[in-house]
């Protein structure tokens, strides 16, 4: 009966134990956001047919961050995003890098804006496994697939919605439903080149 008492009460210590260290740090929630919230798609066999469309409403409903809407005063605004392992995120860096004329890519954050047919277009390039909660939360107001996948661009524009100009997004996700990092960089490029179409048609109003 003893040895029955004994086992309870260690069991029941330990219980609080870890319940506390859950309560008590953020390792928890770090792990989750950084390694099940975040997969590299190409590692989980995924490449989203997402078609790309422009949207006006975030997919958490939140309103569009504050430093996006000052870059988007300027021109569109490219977000990509990546995490440490990821084979597709390597394989597509390049294509960015190429676009956007970036000297180093492999930074865990930066911001570069680059001209498109007189237009300027702000790329910000941000690896999840290295920023805070806010750039996480950014991440999930975009994630129109909400499976937490990447590499993953969304580009921000100026759009007509019943009788107002308001800021609107498109997302695409790894090689954009195709077989390469090349074929996917036409894609890109059509996205970027769709979105100053909008800017440019809709800034005035804005």
């Amino acid at each position: 009966m003893k040895k029955t008492y004994l086992a309870i009460s260690i069991f029941v210590i330990s219980l609080v134990s870890l319940s506390y260290i859950f309560a008590s740090t953020h390792v928890y929630s770090d792990v989750k956001d950084k390694i099940v919230s975040v997969l590299c798609l190409s590692c989980i066999k995924m490449d989203p047919k997402t078609i790309l469309e422009f949207r006006f409403e975030t997919v958490d409903g939140k309103d569009f961050p504050e430093f996006i809407l000052e870059n988007l005063s300027k021109g569109p605004v490219f977000l990509h995003f990546r995490i440490d392992v990821c084979s597709a995120c390597d394989e597509m860096d390049p294509i960015i890098k190429e676009i956007f004329d970036v000297d180093d890519i492999k930074k865990p954050f930066l911001v570069k804006t680059k001209n498109f047919s007189g237009t300027g277009i702000t790329l910000i390039h941000i690896n999840l496994d290295h920023v805070d909660g806010t750039f996480r939360d950014v991440y999930r107001s975009f994630d129109i697939s909400k499976q937490g996948g990447v590499p993953m661009y969304t580009v921000i524009t100026l759009g007509y919605d019943r009788g107002v100009v308001k800021p609107c997004y498109a997302t695409g996700y790894s090689f954009l439903g195709k077989n390469s990092p090349v074929e996917a960089k036409g894609v890109l490029i059509k996205m970027i080149k769709n979105a100053v179409e909008l800017y440019e048609r809709n800034k005035e109003g804005y």
